[in-house]
This record gives C-alpha cells, sequence and structure tokens, in this order.
C-alpha cells in the first residue's frame, strides 16, 4: 500500500479529479493475453460499461487485467492502489460531496474523528487514519491522484485454467464460468469495496478502517445497530472478524462477509470482509459484490452495488425505467435471477 500523509492529501483537494465535460470512464489496460483474446476483452470492457452506465464522476479510473494460470479453483485475483488520508479528511470531504444529494444526506451524519469508535479485538487500536481505494478517492473529489501515484489504480489476473465463457448474451454455456460477471466483481473492488477487517484478520495492531467501513455497524445489537441519525454518528463501527455485520445507511441494511478463515476469529465465513455476505449463507442475492460465484450463470451488478458506491462517494444516476425486454447486463445492471449453489469463491 502507498500512504499518503494528511498534508499531501489537503495540498491535493483543490478540485475535482476529472476534466471539464469528461464522463466517468473505467480504462481497461489489457495485458498481453487478454489483448490477444477479442472475445475476452470484449467481456472484460461490457464489465466496465456496466459499472459506467449509472457513475457519473467526470474520472477515469484505469485497471489492468490479464490472464495467468493461477493453478487450483481460484478464478482471478485483484488488487488495489490504495491510499492512507487522515481521518477528518476523509469524513469531510464524504459530507461535502453527499451535500446536494437527498438520499446521502446520512453522510452529514458521519462522526469526527473525535467521536469515531470501532468495536476491536484486544490490542488493535485505531490509527486515526483511513484507507481508500485511489480510484474511490477520485470520485469522492480528491485532484492530482494519478499524478503522484501513477495510472493504475488497480489490476485483475484472471486464471487462464478456468474455462470462461466470453459472451453470455445467449446464455453461460455449462461448466463455465462467465467472464463478464466475474470482471465486474474484481472492478467492484478497485472502486471501493473493501474492508479492514481483512488486516485485521491478518493481524495488523494499527487498524485504518476503508471508506466503506464507516457504514460498517453489528447487525441487530442494541447499543450498535443505529436507527437514528445521532445512533448513526454515535454508535462503534465493527471492525472485528467474525461479527455479525451489515452495511447501513439507515434505509438500507446489508448483510457483509466476515472475513477469510482464521482459527482465532471462529465466526468468520471464509470470504473478504469487502463482499456482501455469500448468498448460499445469507439466502439472499445482493448482487455482483457476492463473493463466491457459480458456473453457469451471468449478471451485473445490482442497486445495492451500486448504492454502496453512492454512500462512499461516487455520483449515482437512479435506476432506469424497466423496458419491456431487459436482457442480463441491461436496464442499469438490475440483477435479474438468482444463482445456484456456489461452486468456486473468486475473492
Amino acid at each position: 500500500m502507498k500512504p499518503i500523509t494528511a498534508a499531501v492529501a489537503l495540498g491535493l483537494l483543490l478540485g475535482f479529479g476529472g476534466r471539464a465535460g469528461a464522463q466517468f470512464d473505467i480504462v481497461i489496460a489489457p495485458g498481453s493475453a487478454l489483448a490477444g483474446n477479442a472475445l475476452a476483452l470484449a467481456a472484460v470492457n461490457r464489465a466496465a460499461a456496466a459499472w459506467e452506465a449509472r457513475i457519473s464522476d467526470p474520472i477515469t479510473i484505469t485497471i489492468g487485467a490479464d490472464f495467468a494460470p493461477l493453478g487450483g479453483s481460484t478464478l482471478a485475483l485483484g488488487s488495489s492502489v490504495n491510499l492512507l488520508v487522515s481521518y477528518n479528511t476523509v469524513r469531510n470531504q464524504l459530507v461535502a460531496d453527499a451535500a446536494n444529494e437527498a438520499d446521502d444526506a446520512v453522510a452529514g451524519f458521519l462522526p469526527t474523528a473525535a467521536q469515531f469508535s470501532a468495536i476491536l479485538p484486544a490490542g488493535r487500536s485505531l490509527s486515526g487514519s483511513v484507507f481508500g481505494t485511489k480510484a474511490n478517492l477520485k470520485a469522492m473529489g480528491f485532484a492530482g491522484l494519478d499524478g503522484v501515484f501513477g495510472a493504475s489504480d488497480g489490476t485483475v489476473t484472471f486464471n487462464g485454467s478456468v474455462t470462461f465463457d466470453f459472451d453470455s448474451s445467449d446464455g453461460v454455456t455449462a461448466g463455465t464460468v462467465d467472464l463478464q460477471t466475474l470482471a465486474a466483481h474484481y472492478i467492484g473492488q478497485v472502486l471501493g469495496f473493501a474492508s479492514a477487517v481483512d488486516v485485521v484478520n491478518d493481524g495488523a495492531t494499527s487498524v485504518s478502517p476503508l471508506v466503506l467501513d464507516l457504514f460498517r455497524f453489528t447487525d441487530n445489537v442494541t447499543g450498535q445497530d443505529p436507527a437514528t441519525n445521532a445512533e448513526f454518528t454515535f454508535f462503534p463501527r465493527n471492525l472485528t472478524p467474525g461479527a455479525s455485520v451489515i452495511t447501513d445507511d439507515l434505509a438500507h441494511e446489508y448483510a457483509m462477509s466476515t472475513g477469510t478463515a482464521n482459527a482465532g476469529f471462529p465466526g468468520t465465513d471464509g470470504h473478504e470482509a469487502g463482499n456482501w455476505k455469500a448468498d448460499e449463507l445469507s439466502g439472499t442475492t445482493l448482487g455482483v459484490m457476492d463473493p463466491t460465484l457459480a458456473t453457469g450463470v451471468a449478471y451485473g451488478p445490482s442497486e445495492a452495488d451500486f448504492r454502496a458506491l453512492d454512500l462512499i462517494g461516487y455520483e449515482v444516476a437512479p435506476v432506469p425505467e424497466p423496458t419491456a425486454a431487459l436482457l442480463l447486463f441491461g436496464g442499469g445492471g438490475v440483477l435479474l435471477r438468482r444463482r445456484p449453489l456456489r461452486t468456486r469463491d473468486r475473492g
């Protein structure tokens, strides 16, 4: 992770990071194997377009993508460029970014650094800073990040040993994995679906929440699950692996994964904590940020996926009116059907 100090962050917060007249653009920078497979590259670009359809921030997100033999049943590996910013700098920018959006009024009640608290395992403490993916920080309005840290916002490597379907418009061939759906998931991670719970799970003692963690609460526990603006401000966020948690904006509650397997945290469900709760565990499909993917199915970003990005600083358009004949990845990426039991974990 590349840190950015509070002083540098303040210097970069001069205005919006986009270009006049620009639109939200996810640029896929293909490696040689992906560039040499036109059908696969088209599938990954369609996945990017599914996110672009609802987001209007005038910024460019650049993601490197390629195939490589990863072995086993791993579908892909991804990484994001993460930058460290002082807590109040992030909090104040989220408040300012949401000021003209009635549906994001809850952001105005985010706690200040003096008010912020978190439930952590023994021996851990908050650092006073927040990690954000570079893409997320650009959406929030931090300018100049590409000039300082380079154009790349993240990478994804698809397992070249997996049999993929490169065009789900006519359905997904039985026994194959839809590349477009998988790519949409990993693009979502670069955009900001991430949690410090995974760092805690790996043994970190100084903890910097990710931006999405500012909305992460214990589910259905008195004094921890907020129902009012004041409770949203003062109730602690839960950054403990294995805890039953939700992303909560007072109007919606979305169950989250609880961390990869760790004997020290028996409640972990085996999935990275920045994802929704896997639907085979919760019984509810929330969106493309579900951590597992079965063969033979395809779908795009859901309303829950876009709502989370809206909360963490993206400008998200309302869902368009449905047409008479919605197609997969059409209608603004509405989730169209439930998936069967998962056979592979995508991370």
